[in-house]
């Protein structure tokens, strides 16, 4: 089996849709095992004031492909982009938190951020194929 969060359940970083579609299993499978690491990491490292999908927010994980939320050839498509949410509302914090986890080295995955201005109430982390750490992305 596939590498499973310790901190995050399937329906956190994943559309629901999508996992009814799928399975649990094909769904665990087709996320980024380093990127999970990653969000472990980062739980662990900022405590547990992290959120990623709620029932009233389920496109900040995974995306369906046909979904008309976020841009066209988003990487959120791609199973391996989440937007995390500061459960106390600290965002800038956390936005600034994760930049320096990936400049440290300290995510293994993770190397892009979306712009802060972009994002005012939530972190957008992906993992893209740069070597720049992190690649600060402008929309």
């Amino acid at each position: 089996m596939s590498y499973k969060t310790k901190h995050f359940k399937l329906a956190e970083l994943v559309n629901p849709s999508i996992i009814a579609e799928l399975g649990e299993i094909n769904s665990w499978l087709r996320l980024d095992e380093g990127c999970l690491r990653d969000l472990d990491k980062i739980r662990e490292l900022w405590g547990s004031q992290i959120i990623i999908n709620l029932p009233s927010r389920q496109n900040a994980g995974v995306r369906p492909y046909t979904t008309g939320i976020g841009a066209k050839y988003s990487t959120h498509k791609n199973w391996n982009t989440f937007d995390l949410k500061a459960g106390n509302g600290k965002h800038w914090e956390l936005w600034m938190f994760v930049h320096k986890l990936i400049k440290e080295r300290v995510l293994s995955s993770f190397n892009t951020l979306e712009d802060r201005k972009h994002t005012p109430s939530w972190v957008h982390v992906a993992k893209m194929n740069t070597l720049e750490k992190p690649l600060v992305i402008k929309p």
